[in-house]
């Protein structure tokens, strides 16, 4: 293409050196370990995890780790590493700008209350989506499986197909390609994964019946910025009973409503900023 050699090598009319580019993969590495950590179960990884999820060279893994922890990015421990104190003061900052939980929370609150069952909010994180705030019905008997601060790989139960789903192709296809992910899901092949994208796609709502937990069902839709990225998910879980496919249709346009009631918020903070 025309022009792509300009895209390339430069940056605002200005060449990009070897220099330059090293120091851009270092950059780009160093930000995959930490949301690789922020993806890990909340205890320290090994660094033959973090080689082995990170796919990096055992040296270079180590000569980041060190560099980051310097920085307070990363906590040395004797079980491994994990995420430093300066990741928080850097999420604390953020949250000021970005905080989803406040934005959703009368979403979540209508969701719960007309349905009887759990809202929740999830968030993507690198490959993997983050349970961030959960509100529950009045239904006597609710799923307890998704808590605030659950992870699972993108794709893997409806809050993260969901927002797979809103990704572009080849993002999609660079999650699905990551079989390792999920290896505590066997049941999400490449293949099912695709289909379900796919169905994801037609019906405008992630499904997800007892593919995560026998008697569990959910659905949820992806809210997407001003530039139709996904920022979060909102979804409504219950027993399968109570979800059935009579029931999902209503649900699942209540879900809708509430999706672009987050959006209008999220655009209207961003015009005022």
């Amino acid at each position: 293409m025309a022009g792509s050699a300009g895209i390339s090598g430069a940056v605002g009319g200005t060449r990009r050196t070897p220099k330059d580019t090293d120091g851009l993969r270092t950059l780009a590495r160093a930000t995959d370990l930490l949301r690789l950590l922020a993806e890990a179960p909340a205890q320290p990884q090994s660094l033959a995890a973090i080689v082995r999820r990170g796919n990096l060279h055992k040296a270079t893994a180590h000569r980041l780790l060190v560099a980051l922890a310097a920085e307070g990015l990363v906590t040395v421990t004797q079980d491994g590493y994990a995420l430093g104190h300066q990741t928080w003061l850097l999420g604390q900052a953020a949250a000021v700008r970005f905080d989803l939980t406040d934005l959703a929370a009368p979403s979540l609150e209508r969701i719960a209350a007309q349905t009887g069952d759990v809202a929740l909010l999830s968030v993507p994180t690198g490959r993997h989506a983050r349970c961030i705030a959960r509100q529950e019905g009045g239904h006597p008997i609710l799923p307890v499986t998704l808590k605030p601060g659950a992870v699972r790989p993108l794709g893997c139960g409806a809050h993260a197909l969901a927002l797979l789903a809103a990704m572009p192709d080849a993002q999609v296809e660079g999650v699905i390609a990551r079989e390792e992910e999920r290896e505590a899901y066997p049941r999400f092949t490449a293949a099912y994964l695709r289909e379900k994208v796919a169905q994801t796609r037609s019906v405008g709502v992630a499904v997800s019946d007892q593919d995560i937990i026998r008697g569990m069902t959910a659905l949820a839709v992806a809210v997407l910025d001003a530039w139709g990225n996904p920022v979060a998910s909102l979804s409504c879980a219950a027993i399968s009973e109570h979800l059935a496919q009579d029931r999902r249709p209503e649900v699942a346009a209540l879900l809708r409503v509430e999706a672009a009631a987050m959006e209008s918020r999220l655009r209207r903070d961003r015009d005022a900023a």
